[in-house]
This record gives C-alpha cells, structure tokens and sequence, in this order.
C-alpha cells in the first residue's frame, strides 16, 4: 500500500478512534462498543479471556488491513473482554523498536510482528513464549495446514516460537501493455540478463522506468533483494571460514549490476524507496518490472488496490543467474514476549489474526483478496475462490515457496543460513551499514568498488568481533 494510503487511513483512524492515538505514526487502542456488539458476528464469542495487550506490527498493507478489522471490533466480538492496543509503524522503524524492546526485556510489547530471521535467536535467548503446544491442541487452528517451510523457520530446538501471519518468497511483477506494445516476451523463468535487456529496451525517463528495486537502506529493505540476487550470481556473504567474500567476483559482479541498473534504468529518488513506495510506483504505472516479495501479488491483482493496472500485471519466477533460485523465504509473523503478564489473552489474539477464519473475514471486508494474508497455509492454495482469482499467479508464489532452500542459499558453502539475509544476530547491523554504503554509490557519492571495499570491511570486522573467524 502507498505511504499516502497509510496517512490516509491514519487520517480516518484518528476520526474513527478520537482519543486513543498515543504515539506517532499508526497506533490505535480498540475494544468493544456499543454500535459494535449491535452488529455482532455469527462468530461465537468467549468472554472467558480477558485483559489488555500492546501489540506492535510492521506498518506493510496486510497489517493495515488487520489494523482496520480490529478497529471495526471484529476481534472484540470473538473476545468481548480483551483490549487491544495496536501500534503500526514503518518497517526499518518498526524492526528497530521492537528489537531495542525485546532485547532490552523492557516490555512494551506482549505481541509484535517478527521474521524467521529473529525467532529461533530470540528463543535461543529465552525472550520469546513457547506456542506451539497450545496451538496444536486447538483442532480448530489446524497447525497442519501451515506449510512446514514457514514453521521451521519459527522454531528452535522442539519448540514453536511464533505463527505465521503471511509467508512469501520472491517473484518479477512486469507490466504486460509495455511489453507487448515493445514486442517482448517474458520468459516464465527469465534470468537477470534478460531482465536488464527488458530494461533498457522499456525505460522512458520521467514516464515509465525499466527496472524497480529497493533502494532503501536497510538489512530488511535493501538487503532483503540485493541478498538474493548475490545468491543468485554465485555469490556470498562470507567463505566457509567465515571470511567476508563481497569482494569475490560472483559477489561484487551482483552488486554492480544491482547499482548500475537501478542508476541507468530505475527511478529518481530510488535510495529512498523501500517495499511500501516501490509497490506504490508499480501501482501509479511507473515500472516497467519490478522484483519483490511475493506478497505483493495480491494486492497488485486487486482492482480495489490497484484501479489502473490490475489487469495489466504479468508474473514470472524470479530471475537465476547461477542458482535456479535466489532462496528468498520470508514469513510475518506474530510472536509473544515470555515476559508478557498477558500471555492468555496474547495467544487468543495471535490464533485469531493467523487463522483461516480471519482470511475469510478481510476477503469478505474487501470484497476481494488484495491484502489477504496468503502464503503460510496449504488450504489458501486449494481454496477455489482464491484460485479463481489467483490462477495467474498461485503457482509460481507456491512453487517458489517451495523451491527455497535458505538452509543451503549459496552455490559455494557458507557457515551460515538464511536466504536473503545472514543469521547471525550481528547481521542486523551489518546488513544495515552495508546497505548504507551501497545507497551511498548509488546517489554518486562514492564509486561501487569503494562501496564493495567498505562493506567487506564491515563484513570481516563483525566476523572477527564476533568471534566467528
């Protein structure tokens, strides 16, 4: 969704919940109302569980969307006696937050939106509630049906730390118009030759731009799609020895053609571009391709969500180079603070926001799939009202779903896992001081191989502090 659709709804959120707004940006307190219990669900509701709990989410537009239904008091008419206090936030913001609490024990959250990187380190660490055993006690949540790939990521030793809200791998989101208009064809598994060939041939400054990619810096916004395309060009992180290996030539030739194609054929302004403003160029029409999440393919089918070009939008597999698969797996998820004084009325609310019944609830407040939370469970994938609307594009998200292998990203050996990202718990800076250094060729004011040098520097110092040389 569009940062302006979000201040948009933090507009109509302000007017709807006058008063319960209590810090900046998107957090909102909701509970049961009157006018509310007057258009009460055919759900059946437990007042067993009651109490309060501070949940914080990453401000990305299926979030947004559980935001509204919990405003709406969908959840207070499962749960008429827990209050939920929302807090949404951009995501390099809102990752920071949560961090700084969960590590800090400080307590501000009882639930927050986490990924696979996060979880098994935080659960090593003691921070986070064990869920599993409860959610597979509950026939009604049907931990079966989430795919495994999702729950490995969310697991340490025998235990279930989180659930899986959305899951996602990576996809090329392309205009079909330009490309017929230009005569091209879309290979259904195009490598990132012909992507920039595509490029080129489709790029008209200040109308439409070849090539969309995330700019902004950051571990999880940058980071997330530069990763990959390294992995992809047979290129890693680190050695076997833990030795920063950015400047191996697979490594540094992906960095190049990530900066170099982003300051030839993508947009002004693009070190300023995370996930959120990308997807709203595609949606005002000004990419020719885009390659993201494959979460976005929801939202970018919806003629809701996107009036102009929905009918316009064609999807292929990732790009390769070396590797079949840059190895993206990703997964929102909602985990639970152990410190948490609330962990009964927390878990209700995790099990309500991950379960199928609330798909069923934001397709029907919608009219349609656009932010539906898809990707995490098997039954999306049989479902034939999803399928009617998916068909374009459900087997490619599936099946690149299931082709990642983050426990094996690299065509060289690596002594770490992760996809798009390096699970160490020192990667969270590191892919933010990187990415920094790679914003700063990309804007000129430094030359890539100097970037490259930095960031390999940045990368042997943490491997060195860290112990791991």
């Amino acid at each position: 969704m569009a940062r302006d659709s979000l201040r948009m709804d933090r507009r109509s959120l302000m007017k709807a919940t006058a008063g319960t707004l209590s810090i900046p940006y998107l957090s909102v307190s909701a509970s049961r109302s009157a006018a509310q219990e007057a258009s009460a669900s055919p759900v059946e509701a437990n007042p067993d569980i009651s109490g309060t709990i501070e949940v914080g989410m990453v401000g990305n537009p299926q979030m947004v969307a559980l935001q509204e239904l919990v405003v709406a008091g969908e959840f207070a008419k499962a749960y008429p006696n827990i209050t939920v206090n929302l807090t949404v936030l951009p995501e390099n913001e809102i990752r920071q937050t949560i961090s700084r609490d969960v590590s800090a024990q400080a307590g501000q959250f009882d639930v927050f939106t986490v990924g696979p990187f996060e979880v098994p380190l935080w659960a090593a660490q003691g921070w986070l509630q064990e869920v599993g055993q409860a959610v597979a006690d509950d026939d009604a949540y049907d931990l079966d049906d989430i795919f495994p790939s999702m729950t490995a990521g969310l697991s340490y030793e025998d235990g279930l730390y989180a659930l899986p809200f959305y899951g996602e791998s990576a996809m090329m989101f392309y205009r079909k118009d330009l490309f017929e208009e230009a005569g091209l064809t879309m290979p259904e598994r195009p490598t990132w030759d012909e992507i920039r060939e595509f490029a080129a041939a489709l790029h008209q400054p200040d109308d439409v731009y070849g090539l969309c990619l995330r700019g902004l810096p950051g571990w999880g916004e940058m980071g997330a799609p530069l990763t990959t395309i390294i992995n992809t060009f047979g290129g890693r992180w680190f050695d076997e020895d833990w030795n920063a290996a950015l400047t191996e030539d697979d490594s540094a030739e992906a960095i190049r053609f990530y900066i170099e194609t982003l300051q030839e054929y993508g947009p002004p302004g693009v070190e300023q571009n995370g996930f959120t403003e990308t997807e709203t160029l595609f949606v005002q029409g000004k990419c020719a391709q885009w390659f993201d999440a494959t979460s976005a393919a929801e939202l970018l089918s919806s003629p809701q969500e996107n009036p102009d070009f929905a009918d316009q939008v064609g999807f292929a597999y990732g790009p390769s180079k070396k590797l079949d698969t840059g190895n993206w797996l990703w997964s929102w998820n909602f985990a639970m603070a152990a410190n948490s004084d609330q962990q009964e009325a927390s878990l209700a609310f995790m099990k309500w926001a991950t379960s199928t019944q609330y798909q069923e609830l934001i397709v029907a407040h919608d009219g349609g799939w656009g932010r539906a939370p898809t990707g995490a469970r098997a039954s999306t994938y049989s479902n034939p009202d999803y399928l009617e609307f998916a068909g374009d594009f459900a087997e490619i998200v599936r099946n690149s779903i299931d082709e990642a292998n983050p426990n094996e990203p690299t065509e060289e050996p690596v002594p770490y896992t992760g996809g798009q990202f390096v699970r160490i718990p020192e990667f969270t800076q590191l892919g933010d001081d990187a990415t920094q250094q790679f914003a700063a060729a990309l804007v000129g004011d430094q030359s890539i191989d100097d970037a490259i040098q930095a960031a390999n520097d940045l990368a042997n110092q943490v491997a060195l502090e860290g112990g791991y040389q």
